[in-house]
Parts: structure tokens; C-alpha cells; sequence
């Protein structure tokens, strides 16, 4: 587990990944200093996820799109998938930046 202290929406986190169960695919995970934990990541069941590709959560993080790129974990793909009411945009994750 990664160690590094980032700034998530004010807050002290450090950033981790895990899979989905069901697919193996890569999520992504904040956990603040009281121990709360957030998936950043959202399991669409795509044969697009990866173990270095992931749908970013912005229905629930309408800003994790900005704070991904501006620490360089990962870049936009050009593409992203329909849930409900809601585009979840597809990233590659630079998995050695997390």
C-alpha cells in the first residue's frame, strides 16, 4: 500500500489500488487519516477494465478527473461508458506514479 500523504477535497488520504472481485479488474482507493475509505474507481463491467484501465467515479467525484491528472496518475482514453443517468470517463492508470 502506498504510503504517500496526498490532498483529496481538503483532507489528508493516501492512495491504494485493489481489484473487483467479480472481474479482477483495477480499483482504485483514498483512505483518510480516520480510516475511511473511498472507491474513486466504478465497476462497469467492461471488457475495457484492466489491470491498468478504470472507469473513474465522477458521479461521486465530480473532480477526481482534475486531481487524477494533475498528479499524474493516469490520462483520459478519448472514451467513456453510460450507467444510469450517468458517463463514467475510462483512464489509463500509471499504476508505479500511485
Amino acid at each position: 500500500m502506498n504510503k504517500k500523504k496526498l490532498t483529496y477535497k481538503g483532507k489528508v488520504v493516501t492512495i491504494s489500488t485493489d481489484t473487483y472481485r467479480n472481474n479482477g479488474c483495477l480499483a482504485i482507493i483514498l483512505t483518510y487519516k480516520d480510516g475511511e475509505r473511498e472507491v474513486i474507481t466504478t465497476n462497469l463491467n467492461s471488457p475495457l477494465q484492466s489491470a491498468t484501465m478504470a472507469f473513474l467515479d465522477t458521479n461521486n467525484h465530480p473532480t477526481i478527473e482534475k486531481w487524477i491528472q494533475d498528479h499524474g496518475f493516469g490520462l483520459p482514453l478519448g472514451y467513456s461508458e453510460r450507467s444510469g443517468f450517468c458517463d463514467y470517463p475510462l483512464y489509463t492508470i500509471f499504476i508505479p506514479a500511485l
